[in-house]
């Protein structure tokens, strides 16, 4: 492994070690900090939990249950943590059409963080929704109209309110849609469009460095733009 920044890597260990006196800190709470540090500070934090496995010669299920107990942790700021984490994976996840039998459409997501995970789950819940996993631990399926409720959590009003005035603007029809119907109408277009049972949406999800919002609004003016 590399790690990025070894002074550091070292302050912040004996800053922790020695927090309670020498020696204090058990083996799992040692654990516990070092995965914490080097997903901070290695090139390990790239890695899925199968590739860290093989790293670190432990098992998948105990690396994923060390790193759950450093965010727990660690964290200082866990919704902003969960949000970044959420739009990041969203650039690899797909949407499913809905079904003949009109059924709603899905979004599907892989989602290897339980810390991450949980957080979505605990979103979902509060708005009245949830998340369907029962397939596969990792595999998460949102509905479209859950989807669209917790990306709006996820901006401020006045946030959202931009959103709508600049997709707006590009809008074929003269009437103003509002955030959802804006989201919904996109959603069901993509899935139109393309003719496929599943669709990617890394290209409307990419964060590129830029305010996921910002894509966000790009990919659907980008969308909604007439033709000339």
């Amino acid at each position: 492994m590399n790690i990025e920044n070894k002074d550091s890597f070292v302050d912040l260990f004996l800053e922790h070690y020695l927090d309670r006196g020498f020696g204090s800190l058990s083996k799992s709470e040692i654990d516990t900090l070092v995965m914490h540090l080097l997903m901070e500070h290695s090139d390990l934090k790239f890695k899925s939990n199968y590739e860290l496995s093989l790293d670190l010669q432990i098992t998948e299920a105990r690396i994923k249950s060390i790193k759950h107990k450093a965010k727990l942790q660690f964290l200082e700021e866990p919704d902003d943590y969960i949000k970044a984490e959420f739009f990041a994976l969203l650039h690899n996840s797909k949407l499913q059409a809905e079904s003949r039998q009109g059924e709603p459409g899905k979004i599907l997501m892989v989602i290897e963080d339980s810390f991450v995970k949980q957080g979505v789950q605990g979103k979902l819940k509060a708005l009245g929704h949830f998340a369907d996993n029962s397939f596969n631990s990792e595999i998460v399926k949102i509905s479209q109209l859950s989807f669209i409720d917790l990306l709006e959590s996820f901006f401020t009003p006045e946030e959202r309110q931009d959103f709508i005035n600049d997709v707006n603007e590009v809008m074929p029809d003269s009437n103003a849609i509002e955030f959802k119907a804006l989201l919904k109408s996109f959603l069901s277009g993509v899935a139109s469009k393309s003719g496929e049972k599943v669709v990617d949406l890394g290209a409307a999800f990419a964060t590129g460095g830029v305010s996921e919002l910002s894509t966000l609004t790009e990919s659907i003016k980008g969308f909604f733009t007439p033709v000339e």
